[in-house]
């Protein structure tokens, strides 16, 4: 992005430690950010500190640099006026594996057979009902 002339600003999630801040993966060579933002309190605090940081510049996307900054990236495109995958509607769910199979059996596609809860006892009969091995996935994950 910066090679093709882009102005990056990093907008650090809540809970992202010092240490991930300072990882830049090999092929992004060197990475100078325009300026660092971090998640605010609520979306309306975050969007004013990148409109403030960016300063005269237009914000002309919200990319997430990794898993942890999927939603907040989500929301924040919504809120910066930007192209987006959305944090609502059609699109809200779409990281959630057990929603994206059901929509894929809607469709009418091979889909895999799943169960979903919370406790062992959710999911129980499914478990003695197939047979082995099982893959076990959380629902909220790229």
């Amino acid at each position: 992005i910066q090679s093709r002339g882009y102005k990056v600003i990093a907008l650090w999630t809540k809970g992202f430690s010092e240490e991930m801040k300072t990882h830049i993966p090999l092929h992004c060579g060197t990475m100078s950010y325009h300026a660092e933002v971090s998640e605010g309190d609520n979306p309306g605090e975050t969007q004013r500190e990148l409109y403030k940081a960016a300063g005269a510049l237009r914000i002309v996307a919200c990319i997430a640099g990794g898993e942890a900054g999927v939603d907040t990236a989500d929301v924040m495109s919504e809120r910066l006026l930007v192209r987006t995958n959305g944090a609502k509607g059609v699109f809200a769910n779409r990281r959630d594996k057990k929603v994206q199979q059901e929509l894929v059996k809607a469709a009418g596609l091979r889909s895999i057979r799943q169960a979903a809860g919370k406790t062992i006892s959710d999911v129980e009969d499914f478990l003695r009902k197939e047979s082995y091995p099982l893959v076990l996935k959380p629902t909220d994950s790229a």
